[in-house]
């Protein structure tokens, strides 16, 4: 795995590309061998996920949210 902190010091964009899609796999893969990932509607009704274009966009938004958490510290 590319070290987070040496590819924002050099502004190595593929670095963080690569480390975006490690976060979003890992993501991914826990959430399909859980099987139990999935949202809450606006009704406050539970759904899980039920195809991987679902599974593959949480894992994605997961990421995402991971490297804006890495970017506050």
């Amino acid at each position: 795995m590319a070290n987070p902190m040496t590819a924002r010091a050099f502004g190595v964009e593929g670095d963080l590309v690569r480390l975006r899609d490690e976060i979003a796999m890992s993501a991914l893969n826990s959430m399909v061998i859980s099987g139990g990932w999935g949202y809450v509607d606006a009704d406050g009704k539970r759904h899980n996920y039920r195809s991987m274009a679902e599974y593959s966009s949480a894992s994605y938004r997961f990421a995402d949210e991971m490297l804006k958490a890495r970017e506050r510290r």
